[in-house]
């Protein structure tokens, strides 16, 4: 039968794995959550690209009936200059004629601006498919692994519970109850490894003659800071 300070040993390395496989466990949410994040702001990416194609053919649409109805407008006022013989009419049509033909430059340079941002978006398109397709496929892989670590993490959990039982149940009856409030406690942090007479939970020296006894298997908390004791292997 193992002494209890082995028996304390592997209690509390079974409780510390016990408390790092929880830590995993609750750790997946915020993982799925990061990931359900980034799946969102490229999927936001994506639309937003389309959204600005849309857009860009709305403003060509507008700019192109802008357009029209500038030339139309220069047409007429040419027209009207043609019938004008009053000097000072005359050079207030001219004035006219040339803020008309500036705004049809305007938007000349708007719309070619226009066609140039659109055939660059719309050449994007297979990248940007492409792109959103690999974050989707990449989340989905990860819910697969997700999935599979969760199911290990949960096996070996069931596994160091039976194993922690076994072993908490070697424990003398004298032991049990201390065992037991300690740990509620404390949990893994109850236990301390002493190694060269010094606690490693609070660096504390012990005797000789404690040390020698803790070998030998005799149940001992540190007078400091209250942990139950083992010595190293």
């Amino acid at each position: 039968m193992a002494s209890v300070p082995s028996t304390l040993r592997e209690c509390h390395r079974l409780r510390a794995h016990l408390r790092d496989l929880q830590a995993e466990i609750d750790r997946g949410p915020r993982v799925l959550k990061t990931w359900q994040d980034d799946l969102e702001a490229a999927r936001v990416e994506r639309q937003a690209h389309f959204d600005a194609i849309t857009k860009l053919k709305l403003k060509q649409r507008e700019d192109e009936g802008s357009l029209k109805q500038t030339d139309a407008r220069l047409t007429k006022l040419e027209e009207q200059l043609a019938g004008i013989s009053v000097p000072k009419e005359y050079a207030a049509k001219e004035v006219e004629i040339a803020h008309t033909k500036a705004k049809k430059g305007e938007l000349e340079d708007a719309i070619l601006a226009t066609i140039t941002e659109l055939e660059e978006r719309t050449a994007a398109i297979p990248a940007v498919e492409k792109k959103w397709a690999d974050a989707q496929a990449e989340f989905a892989q990860f819910q697969v692994e997700a999935a599979e670590r969760l199911e290990r993490l949960h096996a070996d959990t069931e596994t160091s519970r039976a194993d922690l039982a076994r072993a908490e149940a070697t424990l003398p009856p004298d032991v049990k109850p201390t065992y037991d409030t300690i740990v509620r406690a404390k949990g893994p942090e109850g236990f301390a490894a002493a190694k060269l007479r010094t606690c490693q939970g609070c660096r504390t020296s012990m005797t000789e003659t404690q040390f020698s006894e803790l070998k030998r298997g005799t149940f001992r908390t540190c007078t400091t800071c209250g942990r139950m004791q083992y010595p190293v292997e």
